[in-house]
């Protein structure tokens, strides 16, 4: 809602329910086909994106195909690869590199990279397509270097890599990335934003130097980059056309696409639906407030349902380092999974769910199989000793305003039997003063689990069955024959037939069961 960009639509506000995209310069919403026969006059697109979106990417690489069939030669740009990925990439989209083996040969979890569900629709839509693949980034130790001392802390081989960065173009872009960093910007030494502005800098006038340089002649191409390099034209696409100005070249048209999200629906409302072709919604039709934007913003901005802060995979927190064939914990994000397992820095990891550590790229991508609903059991070394660091992985989703997410509703819980052949039922409000409480988790008004919390820790998860009776529990502390899941198998009654228990690198517990209540 800030009034950037260009003037002649910066103080107008355009609005769109969530699964619609809206032509900013006609300001209309208009349906896929549409979107695409705008973007498709640009030899760049530019797809901004948030990083942990998994509804963009997937409208994203319905984008990408529709895009493909109008636009000349294309190529895809991607803001997670770097300039020397190039080989690495033509390899996944030929189909010689798949699934893991691409992930380490591209170091995409080495080098920091979001789960790789949330690129993958895209990748796998280029590979479908057999669409080229480049990097656009140049190694992250040099951005961190402007970070830390500025672009003079630059080395000469790094500064020849990127070329010259100039900071002082765009009072507005300043201004915008002053706000992405908050009331912080205000608060710090003036020297330090200075440091933090010249690597965003840095960061658009390499990827932009990327696109031109990778640019096929008469050909065109699509950028998957985050939207702060994207919004209100300030990011990349200015330093395009600084750039060809510079050189002396012809300007090209580069087109943008910001997604925004919806206000979240009242109380027990369903977010809806996501852009699809024809203009239909996933889920059924929108509902709820619509998004407010100022239509400066992009070309064309797209609308997704407001789903919270439940993201599509947990994020675990975990900053690692190899040393001596030892993986330790080098940092511990506060708020994370890992924190709430009681993971330290300095702990050296032993194992994940009884799987051996092993190298730390692999380690990595364990890590990242990890899903909601699992248990996260790190064995590790400290002082000495073997210490079990284990979290039950579950998305929070009370906020600290204690609103729900979207389409959930928390309930209190009655106590949990998980071998009764009744459903689980709620209970009236618990004692303020109780240590334990067990919340019923109901998603589009069936309850999907209970979940049993003592203090701030998760202790139990007991997953329900359609009719609301426990089909596995899983416990973070083992109980006394080891067991930390069970699995229920019911006959038509209801009544528990077989269970099944199972310790925690997921072996089978076989003798006589421990019983389990809460």
């Amino acid at each position: 809602m800030l009034p950037l960009g260009n003037p002649a639509r910066a103080y107008s506000v355009g609005s769109a329910m969530a699964g619609h995209f809206y032509d900013c310069t006609a300001g209309k919403t208009v349906d896929l086909e549409n979107t695409v026969q705008l973007l498709a006059g640009a030899r760049v697109v530019l797809l901004g994106e948030d990083h942990t979106n998994a509804d963009e990417k997937r409208v994203q690489s319905k984008l990408l195909e529709a895009l493909a069939g109008k636009m000349a030669n294309p190529v895809l740009g991607m803001e997670f690869f770097q300039r020397g990925d190039d080989a690495v990439l033509e390899k996944w989209t030929s189909g010689e590199l798949r699934g893991d083996d691409f992930l380490l040969a591209s170091k995409w979890y080495d080098r920091g990279g979001y789960n790789w569900v949330y690129y993958a629709p895209v990748m796998e839509t280029a590979r479908k397509l057999a669409m080229p693949v480049v990097g656009l980034n140049v190694d992250r130790s040099i951005p961190r270097t402007v970070n830390r001392k500025g672009l003079e802390g630059l080395t000469p081989e790094q500064r020849a890599e990127v070329g010259e960065v100039d900071t002082a173009g765009s009072p507005q872009h300043r201004f915008l990335i002053a706000r992405y960093f908050g009331d912080t910007v205000a608060l710090l030494p003036p020297a330090w934003f200075d440091r933090m502005y010249a690597a965003q800098c840095l960061w658009d006038v390499v990827m932009a130097r990327s696109i031109l340089a990778k640019l096929p002649p008469g050909g065109t191409m699509i950028v998957l980059v985050g939207s702060g390099h994207v919004a209100y034209g300030l990011g990349i696409a200015r330093r395009i056309h600084e750039e060809l100005a510079r050189q002396g070249q012809p300007d090209i048209p580069v087109a943008t696409f910001v997604p925004v999200v919806a206000p979240a629906p009242e109380e027990g409302g369903e977010p809806h639906g996501h852009p699809m072709p024809g203009g239909d919604h996933a889920g059924g039709s929108a509902s709820g407030p619509p998004a407010l934007f100022v239509r400066s913003l992009a070309d064309i901005v797209g609308v997704f349902p407001n789903r919270g802060d439940v993201e599509e995979v947990p994020r675990l927190g975990l900053k690692l380092e190899e040393k001596d064939g030892i993986i330790a914990v080098k940092r511990v994000w506060p708020d994370t999974a890992s924190k709430r397992a009681g993971v330290l820095k300095g702990d050296a990891i032993v194992d994940l769910n009884g799987v051996p550590a092993g190298d730390i790229h692999h380690f990595r991508l364990a890590l990242a199989l990890l899903r909601w609903g699992d248990r996260m059991d790190l064995r590790v070394k400290r002082d000495g000793k073997t210490v079990d660091c284990a979290v039950l992985l579950e998305p929070e989703l009370e906020s600290v305003t204690r609103e729900v997410a979207p389409g959930f509703k928390l309930e209190d819980a009655a106590a949990v039997d998980p071998a009764s052949a009744e459903p689980v039922g709620a209970a009236p409000e618990p004692d303020p003063g109780t240590v334990v409480r067990r919340k019923l988790i109901v998603r589009k008004k069936v309850p999907v689990r209970v979940e049993v919390w003592r203090g701030k820790i998760l202790t139990e998860v007991h997953t329900l069955d359609g009719a609301g009776r426990v089909a596995r529990s899983l416990y973070r502390e083992p109980l006394p024959d080891g067991a930390v899941e069970i699995e229920y198998t019911r006959d038509a009654l209801g009544a528990v037939t077989e269970t099944v228990r199972k310790d925690r690198s997921g072996a089978v517990i076989t003798g006589q069961p421990v019983p389990a209540t809460s």
